[in-house]
């Protein structure tokens, strides 16, 4: 029941402050604190990545365009690999599909398997309707504040949070 009251009370909150616009309060929302249990059956809280910028990916087995965008995503943790930065893929699958799916294709982000509920109520976008809806592939990134600095829909979002990446570690 305490589930459902949050969701529609983020439903109700969102259509008023968005006006049934585009969900793009970037910079405004402070990111969600989560914590989770990744595929190896480790638990972390994500209040450990402050200070830090934080990449997430929000991803199903089976997604097409998911899966075509994992190597271009992984090319991203290398090109910062030793950096502050912290790569967080959330999905819906199950630890089984995605072990599956990882012996074929790897993916260096840490992996969250079942982890619907937490894309929904933290990561959700409002429908007309007032209903919850989490668009796949996702990519959101959290800055060094804590505040969600980008979010991005679909295959460009790979380039966008290079982008991003590039001139938050750039030398000032």
């Amino acid at each position: 029941m305490r589930i459902i009251l949050i969701a529609a009370a983020i439903a109700v909150f969102s259509s008023i402050a968005l006006g049934q616009q585009d969900y793009r309060l970037v910079g405004k929302l402070p990111a969600p604190m989560l914590k989770l249990e990744d595929l190896g059956g480790s638990k972390f809280d994500t209040a450990v990545f402050r200070g830090k910028l934080v990449v997430y990916n929000l991803w199903f087995v089976g997604c097409p365009p998911c899966m075509e965008e994992i190597p271009r995503l992984n090319e991203i943790v290398n090109e910062f690999a030793g950096s502050d930065v912290e790569f967080v893929a959330l999905s819906t699958s199950d630890a089984l599909d995605i072990n599956k799916f990882i012996a074929k294709t790897p993916f260096k982000y840490r992996l969250v398997p079942s982890a619907g509920r937490e894309m929904l109520i933290n990561f959700g976008q409002a429908g007309k309707d007032g209903s919850l809806n989490v668009p796949f592939p996702t990519h959101i990134v959290v800055g060094r504040s804590g505040f969600i600095e980008y979010r991005e829909t679909g295959l460009k979002g790979v380039e966008g949070v290079r982008e991003i990446l590039r001139r938050e570690t750039a030398p000032k």
